[in-house]
């Protein structure tokens, strides 16, 4: 009577011990592979089948022989004036208050803001067994330093600070080539692999690269990325893929309007079932840094710190990193009241020195947090800070690294970026109506990368590109915050109440909701699309997505096969193996070595338009 319920029983441990097993192996997928995102303020890596990335900072300083002339504090008062008139708007519509009665006079709460306790400052250093590698000897005299290093020695004359990566594109600015850009990237992977990943050169041979790319980026940049990967680090293959693309597989979201707002960077894009949607795409060359610089400007024009202790500058990396801590933890769209009375601790690096200062709080700090909703602000800031043309892809393409094959068109609908592409002709068509219409042409100013519009007018923007009304009304649905920058408090709520205003405005009438996500199962929207590419090693495909090391090379193996076969079938015949051995020999020679084979490789695998 009891052997059926035992059976019962035996079967329902053996599904779930099946089920375990099989959960066990998906978690394991992914632990060959390697998934790197480089940006412009950092850079995430980890292990696909670990949960979340780790990131450094994508800084590299170099101790240098003749000293360098320090930058000089910048003036930033141009912002002063649209600022104001920013603060006089926020009382207005009643986000901002002058100071209750009930708060005056009270003793103000000092809130510490830890810089990632900066080891130096407490006289602390890690020291890594297993950092053996070909830069360890450099770091160790210290002619080339790291992560928080870099904000301790970046104000000694001595040390020249290099950041590789800018408004996600190779810097090539203060006369930077591409080589010199790889050069810094690659030591900043094998600083990551030896002492953050502990993988040393001749394991990493065993690894797979999944990368993460801009949506629009430019292809010899590209190339010259997947090359030193795969060359120089020895990857045993690498796969690439789009980051708003990725967010949308990390937000679990077949259908959605990604808005990245990076460190020097805004992108907006409409996705669908993985393809970026032609025409929708929107891109500033702006983001959390230059709020980071206002911030500067408002807590030195309020007095709102204490300037015979330090003069913060906007060109040191270490200052800015104290504007960013402190934005995170007190920038407001809407006054809260229970803030007002708050002190803020930071910490700065002068000469090897820490210097540390209060920071009161004060009504800069809301207006700051409403600068990516009204422009203007940004708009006087690039005027003091200005941008070089090689950031400006509507312009002449970066220069001199113009690459006529580049993905813009495509993204971009095909009109307003192609117009210097070809001839003299549309150049000298294009100069005259940007003559014409640069003041009044409204759809000039949503392309230039240059010129900032409000967040949630390049939202508009993006969604109206879709002609299918049901497809609008799933944009609309899906808005997808990505980024570091969309991390303002309060953001989400002013962005979806505007957009509703809006879609109004333009009788967008299919359009019944808005619905902005920013938090997705609990991972933070910086880390999004990194989660997405950890989705790829865990694919049935893919084993068949991989651009190899050898195939980027070209190391043909037909051709090995072909001359092992040569031999095998050799007969005694020598006159016939001379003749085919000629012929492998001629082959061996007209065959193409270098990357251009792995591009055409690379054309056939990854799922979007090279």
């Amino acid at each position: 009577m009891n052997i059926e319920p035992r059976d019962t029983v035996q079967n329902t441990i053996k599904n779930l011990q099946d089920k375990i097993t099989n959960i066990e192996s998906m978690l394991d997928k992914g632990s060959d592979c390697l998934i790197f995102q480089y940006g412009s303020h950092s850079i995430k890596f980890n292990k696909a089948s670990d949960a979340l990335p780790r990131k450094i900072r994508n800084l590299i300083g170099y101790r240098v022989q003749t000293p360098k002339k320090m930058q000089q504090n910048v003036d930033l008062s141009s912002v002063d004036d649209p600022s104001y008139i920013l603060e006089e708007k926020l009382i207005s519509k009643g986000s901002l208050k002058a100071q209750p009665k009930s708060m005056r006079g009270k003793p103000r709460a000092k809130i510490e803001i830890d810089l990632r306790n900066i080891k130096p400052f407490q006289n602390k250093k890690e020291i890594n067994k297993f950092a053996i590698n070909p830069l360890q000897q450099l770091m160790d005299d210290k002619s080339i330093v790291f992560e928080d290093d870099v904000f301790v020695y970046e104000s000694r004359p001595d040390y020249v600070i290099k950041q590789p990566i800018k408004h996600g594109f190779f810097n090539l600015t203060n006369g930077q080539t591409i080589n010199d850009v790889i050069d810094d990237l690659q030591k900043l992977t094998l600083y990551i692999l030896s002492n953050k990943l502990e993988i040393t050169l001749k394991e990493v041979q065993d690894y797979y690269c999944i990368l993460i790319i801009p949506d629009v980026f430019q292809r010899n940049q590209i190339k010259a990325l997947i090359d030193m990967l795969l060359r120089q680090i020895g990857f045993k293959g690498i796969y690439i893929h789009l980051e708003s693309v990725l967010a949308s597989f990390g937000a679990n979201l077949l259908t959605c309007c990604v808005v990245d707002i990076g460190y020097e960077k805004i992108n907006v894009t409409c996705v669908d079932e993985g393809i970026i949607l032609p025409g929708t795409y929107v891109r500033k060359n702006f983001g959390s840094k230059d709020l980071d610089q206002l911030l500067m400007r408002q807590i030195i024009k309020r007095n709102a710190y204490d300037q015979s202790i330090i003069q913060v500058n906007p060109y040191i990396y270490g200052d800015l990193l104290q504007m960013e801590k402190l934005k995170e933890k007190a920038c407001l769209l809407i006054q809260k009241e229970d803030k007002l009375n708050y002190l803020y601790e930071l910490h700065c690096s002068r000469d090897a020195q820490e210097k540390k200062f209060l920071v009161q709080h004060n009504d800069g700090l809301y207006v700051v947090a409403n600068s990516f909703t009204e422009q203007d602000c940004l708009n006087a800031l690039r005027i003091k800070i200005q941008v070089d043309e090689c950031f400006d892809f509507t312009g002449r393409l970066f220069e001199l690294q113009y690459d006529p094959e580049d993905n813009l068109e495509e993204l971009s609908g095909g009109v307003q970026l192609s117009w210097l592409w070809g001839s003299k002709e549309k150049e000298l068509q294009y100069q005259q109506l940007q003559q014409l219409n640069q003041e009044n042409d409204q759809n000039h100013q949503i392309l230039n990368p240059n010129f900032m519009i409000p967040l949630d007018q390049m939202i508009l923007y993006s969604i109206q590109q879709v002609q299918d009304q049901e497809m609008r009304q799933k944009l609309a649905n899906n808005i997808l915050f990505v980024g570091g920058g969309t991390q303002l408090q309060d953001l989400v709520d002013e962005i979806e109440g505007l957009l509703i205003e809006r879609f109004q405005l333009f009788e967008m009438n299919e359009i019944e909701r808005v619905e902005v996500k920013n938090i997705i199962r609990d991972v933070k929207p910086i880390n999004i699309a990194w989660i997405g590419a950890t989705v790829l090693p865990k694919t049935e495909s893919i084993t068949e997505m991989w651009i190899s090391k050898s195939r980027w090379l070209g190391d043909f193996e037909q051709y090995k096969d072909e001359m092992e076969e040569i031999m095998n079938n050799y007969d005694g015949d020598v006159g016939n193996l001379e003749k085919k051995l000629q012929q492998y020999a001629k082959k061996d020679k007209e065959k193409d070595r270098t990357s251009e084979y792995g591009i055409k490789h690379l054309k056939e695998k990854i799922a979007f338009i090279w």
